[in-house]
């Protein structure tokens, strides 16, 4: 990290535990450790927009490997895969061409996909319509778009951001929503307002909680206490900016500044 500026070192410093490492052994090794304290893993390759079909079908058979290394190992953990990665930035062909190839593999070895849509948008969501051991991953802004394919997908993960995060008192309202469209729901990066409002449920079948890895420890324990099924998603890759600034919550980040600025610790490397 010591040609990298000042200030992207530093945000390393907050977010490196956070991230399983730049290997894939790395990331298997978390979600290892993970599902061995009864924890439920997705993991994701962590890689910039890619803007060529050569570095998208290397991404493709990362994830293929990925979903392979998985199944030998034995680890009960799924696969978070961006289209952007795989070609949603060239074209939805080149996209959902490399989808298959992946899916292809997660169904030739049981393992769960997660696919986040991006810019492919509906083209993805029909693409899903009706397959076993694939999930839609979305934001909290754009989950209702989807609602025509709901009942056809097996499972919706929906991701919360701090800047959209709706009030305490709808809370309630569009969590209704939500598990009315899809009855398989996993929560991700829930707020402090959907997280109290998931703590009241009286019924939380079909319904779990997604947390960043090392986040959110307490209320994951908490959670789990419940009886509510709990995860975490495992990153792993170089390209960590994007990731960090998409899904480390603000708060935290604030925080953790706070604390680096107050422990006069001044070295970043």
């Amino acid at each position: 990290m010591e040609h990298e500026p000042i200030v992207e070192r530093i945000i390393h410093r907050l977010v490196r535990k956070h991230i399983a490492g730049t290997t894939m052994d790395s990331a298997l090794e978390a979600a290892k450790g993970l599902v061995g304290r009864n924890i439920g893993a997705s993991i994701t390759f962590l890689s910039s927009s890619v803007l060529d079909k050569p570095k998208a079908k290397y991404i493709t058979t990362t994830y293929s490997e990925l979903v392979r290394r998985i199944a030998r190992s034995g680890i009960k953990a799924g696969v978070q895969v961006p289209l952007e990665q795989i070609g949603g930035e060239i074209d939805s062909g080149t996209a959902l061409e490399n989808l298959e190839d992946i899916l292809g593999t997660a169904t030739k070895y049981g393992v769960f996909v997660w696919v986040d849509p991006d810019g492919t948008g509906r083209e993805a969501a029909q693409a899903l319509s009706g397959r076993r051991g694939v999930g839609l991953a979305v934001s909290d802004a754009g989950f209702s778009q989807y609602a025509r394919y709901a009942k056809a997908i097996e499972a919706a993960k929906v991701h919360f951001k701090e800047y959209n995060a709706v009030k305490k008192d709808d809370a309630a309202k569009r969590l209704a929503e939500m598990r009315r469209l899809y009855s398989n729901l996993v929560l991700s990066h829930p707020t402090d307002e959907m997280l109290g409002t998931v703590m009241k449920c009286k019924d939380w079948k079909g319904l779990s909680l997604e947390f960043g890895l090392g986040y959110g420890a307490k209320k994951l324990r908490s959670a789990a206490k419940r009886g509510i099924r709990v995860s975490e998603l495992v990153p792993f890759g170089k390209d960590w900016i994007r990731y960090a600034t998409n899904n480390v919550p603000e708060g935290y980040m604030r925080f953790m500044a706070g604390k680096l600025l107050n422990d006069g610790d001044g070295s970043v490397a």
